[in-house]
């Protein structure tokens, strides 16, 4: 049987056996406290990825989401408490002037000058970025993700990706390939998965090997190269790659089968 190039990142974490059935209370615990609908795809996505220990140092939370208004309310009454005495240190403070302005304006006139986006990650370890979805796309069933990097103005939020499918693969791809943490090696091996490595030498060879055809491989860029990923339905085998800068074509780093 031919490789899926086209599965999804909640595809891969069924195939995995990840499961919560908590997910629906959570997601419905969201819902009423913001007053909006979901999108479809995120719903889908987190019947899986709900508290996923495989998921634990991702670029995603699976356990909560805030919305930028939180943010900005939290932020007028640090600020407030901070220079209550001395409200002029503040002045070169991009964040402070922004919350003071924010502060006199009605809660209820906010999205006039800013729009509010439900956040839904940030850069594990760092956190100097979040990802979100803006409150106004919540009706589309596959909305697309923006990015605010906390150098920035609130205000300047940035597209990463066209879908939450598509930010879903980016972060699982990246958990995968267990590019910055070994997270993914220790709780699928744990798990019992058959999980390799591959050196860059060792690529075409290894996908000859597993039947996979290099060049259909559909990658999605990621700051530091491209990813994807593939499912050998047969083998029960999963198959990471990705796009290094020095590595042309795509190479496999890993392949995820049960013993």
């Amino acid at each position: 049987m031919p490789v899926n190039y086209n599965i999804t990142a909640c595809q891969v974490l069924k195939i995995l056996g990840y499961a919560n059935p908590e997910s629906g209370k959570f997601l419905d615990g969201i819902e009423e406290e913001y007053n909006i609908k979901l999108p479809a795809v995120l719903r889908d996505f987190y019947k899986q990825a709900y508290g996923c220990p495989l998921l634990s140092t991702a670029d995603i939370w699976t356990d909560k989401f805030y919305t930028l208004y939180e943010v900005i309310e939290e932020q007028i009454e640090e600020f407030k408490e901070e220079y209550k005495d001395n409200p002029e240190e503040g002045a070169d403070d991009e964040y402070y002037q922004f919350s003071q302005s924010m502060a006199e304006i009605p809660r209820e006139e906010w999205k006039e000058h800013v729009k509010n986006y439900l956040e839904i990650g940030s850069d594990y370890g760092a956190g100097v970025v979040n990802y979100g979805i803006c409150i106004d796309d919540l009706d589309k069933e596959d909305p697309p993700v923006y990015y605010l990097n906390e150098d920035d103005e609130m205000t300047d939020w940035k597209l990463l990706c066209n879908t939450l499918s598509e930010y879903f693969m980016l972060i699982l791809c990246d958990t995968l390939l267990c590019k910055q943490y070994r997270t993914a090696w220790e709780v699928l091996t744990k798990d019992g998965w058959d999980y390799n490595i591959y050196e860059s030498d060792e690529i075409e060879e290894t996908a000859g090997e597993i039947g996979v055809d290099l060049s259909a491989l559909k990658p999605q860029v990621l700051s530091w190269g491209e990813v994807t990923c593939g499912y050998n339905e047969e083998r029960k085998m999963i198959v990471a790659a990705c796009i290094g800068d020095n590595y042309k074509p795509p190479f496999v780093v890993g392949t995820i089968a049960k013993k």
